[in-house]
C-alpha cells in the first residue's frame, strides 16, 4: 500500500516578488471581509509553504507547560539557548534577552509576548514571509511605534517579510505607498 504524504512546498510564493524589500508590509482588509477572515483565507491557501509562517497572537499557539525559551526553539533544527540569546541581542532585542522572560512559563504570556514567541520561532527557522493578523490595531500610536522601530530592525537583519492584515484605515495611511498591499494580491494566487 503506498503511503501519502504532504510536502511542503519548497519555493516561494507567486505573490512574493510584489516584496522587494525586507520588512514590515501591511494589507488593508476588504470592505466586505474582516482581517480574521483575509487571514484565515490566506492560512489555508499557504500554510504548507516552507517560507511562509503565520502569527496570530491572540491564539493559544504556545505550549503553556514549556519556558518561553522552549516554545521558541521548539521546531529549530538545533535546539540551542545560547543561538537564540545571541540572535535576540544581534537584533537589539534586549530587552527580551533576560532569564526572566526566556525562562518563563509560556502560560503566563500576554498578546505581545505570544507574538513574539512566534516571530522568533519563524526568524530562527528562516522563514521569509510572515503573516499575521494586526494585534497592534487596539495598542495604542506609542506601543505601536516603539514595537515598529524594534521590528524593522530585526527583519532587515534577517531578510524577513511581515505581512501585517489589518482593518484600521489610519494604520494604512501612515504608511509609505510600498509598504502598502492588496488583498487580492494574495486571493488572486490560490
Amino acid at each position: 500500500m503506498e503511503v501519502m504524504q504532504l510536502r511542503k512546498a519548497s519555493t516561494a510564493p507567486q505573490w512574493a516578488d510584489a516584496l522587494p524589500t525586507a520588512g514590515s508590509y501591511f494589507v488593508l482588509t476588504p470592505t466586505d471581509s474582516s482581517p480574521q477572515r483575509l487571514y484565515q483565507q490566506l492560512w489555508h491557501s499557504f500554510y504548507r509553504w516552507d517560507d511562509v509562517g503565520f502569527i496570530d497572537p491572540s491564539d493559544q499557539s504556545v505550549i503553556p507547560f514549556l519556558s518561553v525559551a522552549d516554545n521558541i526553539l521548539i521546531d529549530s533544527p538545533k535546539n540551542d539557548i545560547v543561538r537564540l540569546r545571541q540572535f535576540l541581542f544581534d537584533n537589539e532585542y534586549t530587552e527580551l534577552n533576560t532569564h526572566d522572560f526566556l525562562d518563563k512559563p509560556a502560560s503566563n504570556l500576554n498578546e505581545t509576548e505570544r507574538f513574539y514567541v512566534q516571530l522568533f520561532r519563524f526568524l530562527l527557522l528562516k522563514r521569509h514571509y510572515i503573516i499575521t493578523t494586526n494585534f497592534l490595531d487596539h495598542q495604542g500610536v506609542t506601543t505601536f511605534r516603539i514595537f515598529f522601530n524594534l521590528l524593522e530592525n530585526v527583519l532587515q537583519a534577517t531578510g524577513s517579510h511581515l505581512i501585517m492584515v489589518t482593518g484600521d484605515q489610519e494604520m494604512i495611511d501612515g504608511q509609505p505607498s510600498d509598504r502598502i498591499l492588496t488583498a487580492d494580491l494574495f486571493t488572486d494566487h490560490d
